[in-house]
């Protein structure tokens, strides 16, 4: 008990001013970042709304990655086989998937709904594939797919980016029309606050 005291008086006797009123203005500081931290209503309201918004644009992104990862296939696979100017299809491909994801990354921080770029790239790009696969049939798989055996693989993969493409533009018009089906929770999560 007595070491206690003479602890206690000690401390109190090396303590100084400066650090005393060091601590004795941290300890509001702490108070006022409690009331917004993790644990306060307002904030699980906060994070509610951006999960609801994230989940509106949760297939936009992942088909946009696909392309982006098909775009890159196929840009290695030129580059290992017949570099040239044939790369500018993937290029395109990458360009596409990249614009998408960074817009999408864009419009979830802002109160902004349409993917304004986005759309008109995606269109672009499907009048790029389409001409990769009539160019694909019309000349083989030399040109574009050196690496396909035979040229209706290369125009059924660039059909399939268009179809890909397609279903990304008719998400991107449903949630600018706000009829996509994540859209009833998005305003449950708007309505709550």
């Amino acid at each position: 008990m007595r070491k206690k005291q003479r602890n206690k008086l000690r401390r109190a006797q090396t303590a100084t001013p400066d650090r005393d009123s060091r601590h004795a203005s941290e300890a509001p500081r702490k108070r006022v970042r409690a009331q917004r931290g993790p644990g306060t209503e307002e904030f699980k309201h906060e994070q509610s709304i951006k999960t609801a918004k994230w989940n509106r644009y949760l297939l936009i992104r992942y088909l946009a990655a696909g392309l982006f990862f098909v775009g890159l296939y196929w840009a290695f696979m030129l580059l290992v086989l017949s570099p040239g100017p044939a790369l500018i299809a993937p290029a395109l491909e990458l360009v596409t998937a990249l614009v998408v994801t960074v817009e999408v990354f864009t419009v979830i921080s802002r109160d902004v709904e349409y993917l304004v770029w986005s759309h008109r790239v995606l269109v672009v790009s499907c009048a790029v594939s389409a001409l990769a696969a009539v160019a694909t049939v019309a000349t083989g798989p030399e040109l574009l797919f050196p690496f396909f055996s035979a040229a209706w693989v290369g125009a059924a993969l660039c059909l399939a980016l268009i179809v890909i493409k397609l279903i990304i533009i008719g998400c991107i018009l449903r949630v600018r029309d706000r009829r996509d089906k994540r859209y009833a929770l998005y305003q449950q999560a708007i309505k709550y606050n």
